[in-house]
């Protein structure tokens, strides 16, 4: 006889849906959520303005963060790793979401006002260097210049007397026609 077996059915998953942050529609995954854990659908993503992507550089020198900030601070920041498109050979870039990277830079500088207030700083300090190697520089040229107008003519000078002069009796004088130095002597 034949033994019918039952096996339960698999129970219906309940999906965990997402809510875009831009059009509040349900969506299981995209783009910005795998790689960045930001909650867009792809539809709402917008490569070229809001959700657009930034290298680690950029990150640090435009929202003034270091590495710390970006690696070391909770939740640390997520990242891409691309090929440098201009040129192959050099180490790949790593690209952050830029909307995390101002989020993370207003909660390292406390406000917009306090990130541009530190910006004008070090752009001064920075001219305020660049203006004293130039300087300095230029005191190292004109130094240079004024010792090598002022060096003393090392070379060997021969003199060229002139005829020579009696003076008294036994004792001559012959003048340098170059220099003017006098050589006096005896006769025997």
């Amino acid at each position: 006889s034949l033994k019918k077996y039952f096996f339960p059915l698999a129970p219906v998953l309940e999906f965990d849906y997402l809510i875009c942050g831009d059009c509040g529609k349900e969506f299981m995954d995209s783009y910005l959520m795998q790689h960045f854990d930001w909650a867009t659908c792809d539809n709402c993503r917008d490569v070229e303005d809001k959700h657009k992507l930034i290298t680690r550089t950029e990150a640090k020198e435009e929202y003034l963060l270091k590495d710390c900030d970006l690696d070391k601070r909770e939740p640390v920041l997520r990242f891409i790793v691309k090929k440098n498109p201009h040129n192959s050979r050099w180490g790949e870039m790593k690209l952050y979401l830029k909307l995390q990277v101002i989020k993370r830079s207003l909660e390292v500088w406390g406000s917009e006002e306090a990130l541009q207030e530190a910006k004008e700083l070090r752009r001064d300090s920075r001219e305020k260097m660049k203006q004293k190697k130039f300087d300095k520089k230029v005191k190292e040229l004109r130094r240079a210049v004024r010792s090598s107008l002022w060096k003393k003519d090392a070379s060997i000078h021969e003199h060229e007397y002139g005829p020579e002069e009696n003076i008294d009796e036994d004792t001559y004088k012959k003048t340098c026609t170059v220099c003017g130095q006098e050589l006096t002597y005896e006769k025997m």
